[in-house]
C-alpha cells in the first residue's frame, strides 16, 4: 500500500466531474511515485470518491465551501504523505518534489505575485492574503492543530474570516517572520497564479521568472474554471 495520497475536494455544482478527471489525469500522468487518489465529494460517482461527513454546513455563507478542506485535516485517510490539490489547476511538470520536501513544517502556498505592503495594509480588511491554500502538503497529523482550532472556535471563525486563506494569513502566517510560522511556504519557482502575473517580490521590484510547476486559476471570477477548460485540448487534458 502506498504511503502518499494525492486529494482535492469536488462539493455542489462549482466544479463538474470533469474538473476531477482532469486533475487525476495531470498528477497521474505528472507524478512518478505510487499514490492513491481521492476526491472528497457530496455526490460519490467514482472508486476513488469518498464521501464528506461534516456537520458544520449549517454556518454556509457563500464562502464556506473552502473550509471543507479541513476535513482531510483528520485522521481520515490511512496514507501518511497527502497533497492536496484545488481542481482549478493546471500542472506543467512533475510534481515529485512535493514529496521530498522537508516535513518539519506543513507547506502551503504563498502569493509571491502580491506586493507585501498591499498585504500589510489590507490584513484587517481581510484582504489580499499572503497565504493560499491551493496547494497544501502535510504528513498525517500535521494539520490536527489547525481543524482543532476551528472547531473549538467555530462561530467566531466563521463570523470574522469569510474565507479560509484570510483565516490562515491571520492565524497562521506571519509575514514578517515566516521562519518561525506554523507552515513552510512552496518557492515562487513551484507554484505560480495565472491571472496575477508569474512574478514575485524581491527588494520592492517585480522580477519575472518561467513557467512554474503548478499554474494557480485563482480568480474569483466566475470565468475562470472557463478559462482553464479552454486550455485543456492544449495540454492533451480530457481528449481520448
Amino acid at each position: 500500500m502506498s504511503s502518499k495520497a494525492i486529494v482535492c475536494v469536488q462539493w455542489g455544482n462549482k466544479y463538474s466531474k470533469d474538473f476531477v478527471k482532469a486533475l487525476k489525469q495531470q498528477v497521474e500522468k505528472h507524478c512518478s511515485y505510487d499514490f492513491n487518489f481521492y476526491c472528497f465529494t457530496d455526490n460519490v460517482t467514482e472508486d476513488y470518491d469518498k464521501r464528506f461527513h461534516f456537520n458544520w454546513d449549517n454556518r454556509e455563507n457563500g464562502n464556506f465551501w473552502a473550509y471543507r478542506k479541513t476535513y482531510m485535516f483528520t485522521d481520515v485517510l490511512p496514507e501518511t504523505e497527502i497533497l492536496y490539490l484545488d481542481l482549478d489547476v493546471l500542472i506543467h511538470s512533475s510534481i515529485d518534489k512535493f514529496f521530498e520536501l522537508d516535513m518539519t513544517r506543513p507547506w502551503i502556498v504563498k502569493g509571491w505575485w502580491n506586493d507585501p505592503e498591499t498585504c500589510r495594509k489590507n490584513y484587517s480588511k481581510m484582504q489580499s492574503p499572503m497565504i493560499n491554500s491551493s496547494v497544501i502538503r502535510w504528513n498525517k497529523g500535521q494539520l490536527q492543530p489547525i481543524f482543532d482550532h476551528i472547531k473549538n472556535h467555530l462561530d467566531v471563525i466563521f463570523f470574522t474570516y469569510p474565507t479560509i486563506d484570510n483565516y490562515f494569513a491571520h492565524f497562521w502566517h506571519d509575514l514578517d517572520n515566516e521562519d518561525k510560522c506554523f507552515f513552510s511556504v512552496f518557492s515562487y519557482e513551484d507554484i505560480t497564479s495565472h491571472y496575477k502575473g508569474r512574478t514575485f517580490v524581491e527588494d520592492g521590484k517585480y522580477l519575472d521568472f518561467g513557467t512554474a510547476i503548478i499554474e494557480l486559476f485563482n480568480n474569483d471570477k466566475l470565468s475562470s474554471k472557463d478559462d482553464l477548460e479552454k486550455l485543456w485540448p492544449h495540454f492533451d487534458i480530457l481528449q481520448n
